[in-house]
Formats: structure tokens, sequence, C-alpha cells
């Protein structure tokens, strides 16, 4: 009877199932072909109280994440908001946002990310129009 025992108990943990994963790799590359490194990685479950954060990560010094997911990051629909933003010294660049389902995992993308042109000084006296001059008084 005693050796049954550690067998039981063996086969409980075996049958247990295990939360599923899911895997999720982005490589971020920016518009001039040059690998974004450390991009800031947000995971956010959205729900009808607002999005909740359920982790921040970080990308390698490579622009890779390869991350696994777990049932936890999913809504109630099976949906995952997926946002990464990247800035170096130099340029700003267009976060990536994206909302994935279970059913697109596992998920392998590249995010090519766009940098964004600052406006000129031309362009920002077009969109702030100078005030209308002060009316004449009688």
């Amino acid at each position: 009877m005693k050796s049954i025992t550690p067998i039981f108990l063996l086969f409980c943990f075996l049958y247990i199932p295990a939360q599923k994963q899911y895997n999720l790799e982005l490589n971020f590359l920016t518009d001039s072909n040059e690998r974004a490194s450390n991009v800031s990685v947000i995971f956010i479950k959205d729900s009808k109280e607002g999005g909740v954060l359920v982790e921040k990560i970080t990308a390698d010094n490579k622009g890779v994440l390869k991350h696994k997911i777990s049932e936890n990051y999913f809504n109630e629909s099976g949906l995952l908001i997926v946002e990464a933003s990247y800035h170096n010294e130099n340029t700003y660049y267009f976060d990536y946002h994206e909302e994935l389902s279970k059913k697109q995992f596992p998920f392998k993308k590249t995010v090519i990310l766009e940098h964004i042109v600052p406006p000129t000084l031309e362009e920002i006296n077009k969109m702030n129009p100078p005030p209308p001059p002060p009316p004449r008084g009688n």
C-alpha cells in the first residue's frame, strides 16, 4: 500500500492541467532598418472598468522580445492589447499598438517603427495662428 501512494500522487500532479502558455515574438526595427534596442512593451487587459496593466517588459538590445503569455493576460473575450514605445537621443518614433486574440498565437511579427518628423517653425506658426488684433476704441 505504501508504494501505491507515491504513484497515486505522481499521477495526480501529472493529470492536473497546466495553464496554457502562448508564445509571443516581436522584432523591432526602425524605418531606417536599424534594430530598435530596449523597446518598452506593455501588456494591457481591457475590462469594463478600463485598461489594466498586466506586465511591463523591455525588449533586448537587439530589438527582440520573446515572451510567454498566460491566460491571465487576456480579458473575458480572449483579447490582449500590446503597446510598445521607443525613442533614442535624436529621434522619436510612433508607438506600436495592437489588439491580439488568443486565436492569433503563437504570434510572431516584425514591427517597423516610423520616425516622427518634428514640425518646422513655419508649420508651428500655421498651426497656431496669431490672435486677432484688439478692437479699436471709439
